[in-house]
């Protein structure tokens, strides 16, 4: 479990202005507009405690080259936007949302 990190952090993107780098392992991330970053945590919340019944996430974040891109499984998500795809199961994916809630909340635009 990797529940002890810090997923979110703010940061000042040169073109952008302020965003949210969700890192969800060691050199692997994604840049998040502030509204990204909410949008991703509700849908994460969501899936997470089964007020969404979609079968996927995906997110084309505009400050960043990859796609977010999350299997929905019983057990949690699968990220299949990295190589090899990444399981994560929902504590995980709770405190992704939770890391990505708080680094950008409904007042910080």
């Amino acid at each position: 479990m990797r529940q002890d990190r810090e997923y979110a952090a703010v940061f000042t993107h040169r073109a952008l202005g302020p965003m949210v780098r969700l890192t969800v392992v060691d050199g692997y991330g994604f840049n998040l507009t502030f509204q990204e970053a909410r949008t991703l945590a509700r849908a994460l919340a969501a899936v997470k405690d089964k007020r969404s019944s979609v079968d996927e996430v995906y997110l084309s974040p505009i400050g960043s080259d990859g796609d977010f891109h999350a299997k929905v499984r019983p057990d949690g998500l699968v990220i299949e936007a990295m190589n090899p795809p990444l399981a994560l199961d929902w504590s995980e994916v709770g405190a992704i949302a939770d890391a990505l809630g708080a680094a950008a909340p409904e007042n910080a635009d």
